[in-house]
């Protein structure tokens, strides 16, 4: 998850806004200080933007995975698990969405008080119960660590075009994506569960690869040209090693 603030990464949204405006003013002005009002006004839009695009953000990154709400009852596995982890270690309910992908892989979302957990149909039907309560843990663990920068992160993506991977590779925390797992099977307490899931997303194709939000999977695209999950041999090896 990323270390960095999320306001930090709404920086070239917000300068796109600024200039945009700015130059917009002071072309359509008249009079002897258009530059000076069109940039009082471009900070004011600036701002403006760049708030609605925080807010916005778990909705855009929701978008990027393909995701989309599910219906209370449709998978009452799923339901009574996270209900029961949630219950069980004090951690806040997410809303849940579906993923309509045969790889079975799982995601987080959204900010401290509007998480979301998303899961693949894959994972649903693939996982057995152990399988998927041990998926369902690890990504709850994260909630809180990084989850709000790495939502927006995958909302400002598109602004920052070809850029975007080296801003990906630079705020991303490698150890504390690896972490999560450990984390995670400790709520468990059955760490075989986790890399039998791991061993099962690795014969699969992985994710459709959507670039903005690749680092919000818990094992991601398998064709990705951008590495952002670590190895997930090692992961499978460090959790038999457990």
């Amino acid at each position: 998850m990323p270390t960095i603030a999320p306001r930090l990464l709404l920086i070239a949204p917000a300068f796109v806004v600024f200039l945009l405006v700015t130059l917009l003013v002071a072309l359509l002005v008249p009079g002897p200080l258009p530059l000076v009002l069109g940039s009082a006004i471009g900070l004011v839009v600036a701002f403006a933007a760049t708030v609605l695009l925080e807010r916005r953000a778990p909705e855009a990154a929701l978008r990027s995975l393909g995701a989309r709400p599910l219906d209370e009852g449709t998978e009452p596995r799923l339901e009574s698990l996270v209900e029961s982890v949630c219950a069980s270690h004090g951690i806040s309910e997410p809303r849940l969405y579906l993923v309509e992908s045969r790889a079975p892989d799982a995601a987080v979302a959204g900010k401290a008080d509007d998480t979301r957990l998303v899961v693949t149909t894959g994972a649903l039907r693939q996982f057995d119960r152990l399988e998927l309560e041990a998926v369902v843990a690890r990504q709850l663990v994260q909630f809180g660590r990084g989850i709000h920068a790495a939502t927006v992160l995958a909302a400002v993506s598109p602004f920052y075009g070809p850029l975007a991977p080296r801003i990906r590779a630079r705020v991303l925390d490698d150890r504390r994506l690896a972490l999560s797992d450990i984390e995670g099977v400790r709520l468990t307490r059955y760490p075989p569960a986790l890399a039998s899931a791991f061993e099962k997303a690795a014969r699969s194709d992985g994710v459709p690869d959507r670039p903005a939000s690749r680092h919000l999977w818990l094992v991601g695209p398998r064709v990705a040209t951008e590495v952002v999950q670590p190895d997930l041999t090692e992961r499978i090896d460090t959790l038999r090693e457990l």
